[in-house]
């Protein structure tokens, strides 16, 4: 701010020096000088002026009249900005051999100017210039003369002009340098309007075809001060239009109102400075109430276009840069587009002014400059805007990939932007592309032995001997699809381009049996032969990848069984110069040479006719020598057309220590350590309690059919919105959440949970198991994550972390019936209690340690524990005959007593079984209640009447879980009636006003109502 004032300051002091620099010499001597001594320098400061009124007459065509016609006018005091007319006079001597010279009067727009030259001819000869007029150099004011080396002449200039903007500046050059100067300044001149001009045109087309406002403000604002600048040269008299000296001032007022809406769109000033929105639409408002004034007179405008352009400036500047400084990246260009219209103007003041020197430069092209790189930055400025929003919308799209089916449509989506927007990131999304397109191609094949299995046992055709061995195939199966789909899902090996590969021990002959499991079934369903040959001596473990191993194996035998009408499918194993060497044989079609070459390419097979007999995505042999690649090997190919093929995987071979070599095959199965099936366990959570959330019911009865076999209490439910009504009227030991739920989903349901200070242990499930998607759940609050489908191994071991083995429950009675036991109990209490009065107001002791006795033996037996041992002091003192004691303790515990059996508005027998079976503890509670209350009631009431509905949610569940346990019944349906108004977003006092007070009357209530320091004195 103190930078804002300092600025205003300095300008303010610019413009009373401007005022002053129009003030003129008032000497009447016409001045001499030498043309050697002036050449290209200002002379305004060292002339005469003189007044020309109306009434003054005509100047004098001969040199011996001018002086007497001078010596009858006034000397010219201050120029008028609101128009004026004066004249300068002054002698010049030619001292250099040049005969051509020009006079050149510059600094201003000024409608005539007249040129009288004097010599020793008869008469003066004349020529006129000015704005809108026809004049000798194209945009520029001024006359040529001749005058001969060692001859004098006196020029006249009489100035004549409804409106003067600024300081008249004298030059007189040699005309050949006029002519240069003037030629370059019109060649800047025209370049800078047709950028402005380009620019504001483009920019209506992005308008037309994007809608968006900012362009159309932009648009306008750049022609207007093209306009402006255009009219202040004389562009459109000059291309044979009408005069536009009536758009001098009100252009730029145009342009500055156009520049306020943009600079409030551009920087989000509506969200991120309100106020600075607000005082830009004042301002923009004021200068279109000033428009008229400035159409009306041009002096009037100058001074509006100055205040209005100078605020505009300066709040432009002051919110780019506290933009910039906010992290919004396309405001710095903004701030220096700015810079450039302010710094140009400035400069131009300060030589005006005398602090800079007086360099002859011209000011009005100095500020068109200013203006076409205002223009050019702001362009660079819109750009980066939208290079930033194409930013945030690439991370946001790749947030959003979930599934496979909505990855593939995403991706579309997003190569199509990306491809207008950044070429660089089209490699990256074709790899993403052609993974997720061979998801198809990559499960099939284990599918293949599970679906087949699976039916045959539906269907009969596999005996009940050989079931539990096809059910161990299939689970060999399922295993092995699921680790493919989580490594093909991997997000950051998809996006990087690569995949990462492991090198772990690996029983060589275990993977050539269930490659040979899948695919001998597949070869003997289509009627091929399929066998598996051995070359030894081969190693019975190795230290590879077995996944992208068994990928490759899986790829190569199933196109062998895809092209293989009849015949024989075969697979061979060997060890060859330390590379183990796989062959895949087949008796097909075979391929010819120009054909293998295209075999390895994405998307591309053999011949046009393959896809169409066969299907397929051609990715299968380009993913395999990727994956080859990956081992450290490679694939290669030898056919011949109907004499079938040979596909040759070779991969380094990288023994495993101390593993044996293999010589035949009998010894292959006591090398190969083999899997026994143990039998599952399951842990008894007796006394623990879950609340299971998901939207998928066979999803829930799975889950909860396991979690009661573990003896666990279940709560189900099918959406965040139920999880919600749940959790803040009970508790759980631990809540399984699933992520993916209509009306609010898991993430959601976490936030508001957390929220409310519920710290229960939570459980994300869900089927997004790549990396970044498991980390985010972890950040959002949740205390682990499940994948689906579920391993019921994992499933029980994350259980073990968070719930207790064999707990015992609390109590042996069933809720309801414990509550009716209470209500009973407190009536007989509330008897009990005024026969005790009427006994303490009698001083009937007897009577006094009788009831007493009874309320000792049952009290702790209905959980009423806190004033059983009271009751218990209480019959001894009355024994001990103590009437003093008993005076003195028996009303405190009687007070404490109607605590316990009498509060407004609280179902008390609730409260005690939902605090096991304790009145200590639930009085402990609803204090505690009572205490934090007013505090979280105030900023309920501030987040209603701000109209927060987030915040109102979040204090209102504040009060659920206790207000729940406490049983306050008279606040419950007001707090019910609360939660419905907010979570309908009508915020009305009318509406919620009533509840908070029925709410706040109660809290009263019940504050009047306890003693806790009573409690604490007992």
């Amino acid at each position: 701010m103190k930078q804002i004032k300092l600025f205003i300051g300095t300008l303010t002091l610019c413009f009373c020096l401007v005022m002053s620099a129009l003030a003129a010499p008032t000497e009447k001597d016409i001045v001499s000088f030498n043309l050697s001594n002036i050449n290209n320098q200002n002379i305004s400061n060292n002339v005469s002026y003189f007044s020309l009124t109306n009434n003054a007459s005509s100047p004098p065509q001969k040199l011996n009249q001018l002086r007497t016609w001078l010596n009858t006018l006034d000397p010219h005091q201050t120029t008028n900005t609101f128009g004026d007319k004066y004249a300068v006079a002054f002698e010049i001597y030619n001292d250099t051999q040049l005969n051509e010279w020009f006079v050149y009067p510059y600094g201003s727009v000024v409608q005539s100017i007249e040129i009288l030259s004097y010599s020793s001819k008869p008469l003066a000869s004349s020529t006129k210039t000015g704005h809108g007029l026809k004049n000798q150099q194209n945009f520029h004011y001024g006359s040529k003369i001749e005058i001969l080396p060692g001859q004098r002449k006196i020029l006249l200039m009489m100035f004549e002009s409804e409106y003067f903007f600024a300081p008249i500046k004298i030059l007189i050059k040699p005309n050949a340098q006029a002519e240069q100067l003037f030629q370059l300044e019109n060649i800047i001149l025209l370049v800078s309007l047709g950028i402005c001009l380009a620019l504001g045109i483009y920019n209506l087309f992005i308008f037309s075809s994007t809608r968006n406002i900012q362009y159309l403000t932009y648009a306008f604002a750049t022609l207007a001060y093209a306009l402006g600048w255009a009219a202040v040269f004389g562009v459109p008299e000059y291309a044979g239009l009408d005069s536009s000296e009536h758009w001098l001032m009100p252009a730029y007022i145009i342009g500055a109102i156009f520049t306020c809406l943009f600079n409030i769109q551009f920087l989000h000033l509506k969200e991120s400075a309100p106020k600075t929105a607000k005082a830009l639409k004042i301002t923009a408002l004021l200068a279109a109430i000033s428009l008229p004034f400035a159409f009306y007179s041009q002096g009037i405008g100058l001074y509006l276009a100055s205040l209005i352009t100078s605020v505009v400036c300066i709040l432009g500047i002051y919110s780019g840069i506290r933009r910039w400084k906010g992290g919004y990246s396309p405001a710095k260009y903004f701030v220096f587009a700015l810079l450039s219209v302010a710094l140009p103007n400035m400069v131009g003041n300060l030589m005006n002014f005398g602090v800079l020197p007086g360099l002859n430069v011209n000011i009005y092209l100095l500020g068109l400059i200013g203006n076409c790189l205002d223009s050019l930055l702001l362009a660079f400025a819109l750009a980066a805007q939208v290079r930033l929003l194409v930013i945030q919308n690439n991370e946001l799209n790749a947030t959003l990939e979930h599934t496979v089916q909505q990855r593939t449509t995403e991706l579309r989506e997003a190569n199509y932007l990306l491809e207008q927007t950044n070429s660089d990131l089209i490699e990256a999304s074709n790899a993403k592309g052609r993974f997720l397109a061979t998801m198809s191609h990559e499960i099939r094949t284990p599918l293949t032995s599970i679906i087949g299995y699976a039916d045959g046992i539906l269907l009969g055709d596999i005996d009940k001997a050989e079931q539990e061995r096809v059910t161990k195939i299939i689970a060999e199966n399922g295993n092995h699809l699921l680790r493919v789909i989580n490594d093909i899902l991997d997000i950051g090996k998809i996006e990087a381009n690569k995949l990462d590969f492991e090198s772990i021990p690996t029983p060589l002959f275990s993977v050539l049996a269930q490659i040979e499991s899948v695919v001998g079934k597949r070869a003997r369903d289509k009627g091929l032969a399929f066998h598996l040959e051995y070359e030894f001596p081969l190693p019975a473990q190795i230290n590879t990848d077995p996944t992208r191993l068994k990928q490759i194996l899986f790829n190569l035998t199933n196109n062998a069984i895809k092209f293989t009408e009849q015949g024989y499918v075969g697979l061979s194993v060997s060890v060859l110069n330390n590379l183990l060497q796989l062959k895949v044989k087949d008796s097909g079609e075979g391929i010819s040479a120009q054909q293998q070459e295209l075999l390895f390419q994405p998307f591309t097979q053999a011949d046009s006719s393959i896809n169409r007999r066969f299907g397929g995505t051609g990715l299968g042999l380009s993913i395999s020598r990727r994956l080859a690649n990956g081992l450290g090997g490679d694939i290669s190919v030898a056919s011949a057309p109907r004499k079938g093929s040979t596909f040759t995987l070779s991969i380094n071979l990288a023994v495993v220590q101390d593993s044996p070599w293999i010589n035949n095959v009998t010894e292959i199965w006591q090398s190969t350590p083999t899997k026994s099936v143990l039998p599952v366990t399951l842990p008894n959570f007796i006394g623990n309690k879950i609340l299971l959330a998901d939207d998928h019911p066979n999803n829930r009865e799975l889950i909860s059919i396991l979690l009661k076999r573990m003896n666990i209490t279940v709560i189900e439910v099918e959406n965040g919105k139920q999880v919600l009504e749940t959790v803040f009227y009970q508790k759980f030991d631990l809540i399984l959440l699933d992520i993916h739920m209509p009306q609010m989903d898991g993430t959601e349901a976490l936030k508001q949970i957390r929220a409310a200070g519920n710290h229960t242990p939570v459980i994300a499930l869900t089927a997004n198991n790549m990396k970044h998607e498991i980390e985010h759940y972890m950040r959002l609050g949740f205390s682990d994550h499940l994948s689906k489908p579920i391993s019921r191994q994992d499933f029980i071991s994350k259980l073990s972390l968070y719930l207790s083995k064999h707990g015992e429950i609390d109590s042996p009675l069933h809720q309801g019936d414990m509550v009716k036991l209470i209500r009973d109990y407190q009536q007989d209490l509330r008897d009990q209690v005024d026969n005790l009065e009427k006994a303490l107001g009698q001083g009937d002791l007897t009577i006094i340690s009788e009831i007493a006795h009874k309320i000792r033996g049952s009290a702790g037996s209905f959980g009423f524990d806190i004033i059983a041992q009271k009751f218990a002091d209480i019959e001894h003192c009355a024994l001990q005959d103590d009437e003093i004691a008993v005076t003195y303790e028996l009303p405190k515990v009687l007070a404490l007593s109607k605590q316990c059996i009498d509060l407004p508005g609280v179902d008390i027998p609730q409260g005690i079984v939902k605090h096991h079976n304790s009145a200590a503890q639930f009085l402990g509670a609803i204090c505690n209640l009572i205490k934090h209350s007013q505090q979280t009631l105030d900023d309920l009431t501030s987040a209603l009447n701000n109209n927060e509905i987030n915040s109102a949610l979040v204090h209102l569940y504040k009060f659920f879980p206790s207000s729940y346990d406490c049983a306050l019944v008279r606040s419950e349906s007001a707090f019910k009636a609360l939660e419905e108004i907010i979570k309908q977003g009508k915020l009305e006092p009318q509406e919620y006003s009533p509840q908070l007070d029925i709410i706040g009357a109660h809290l009263a209530q019940l504050s009047e109502a306890l003693q806790p320091s009573l409690i604490d004195e007992i």
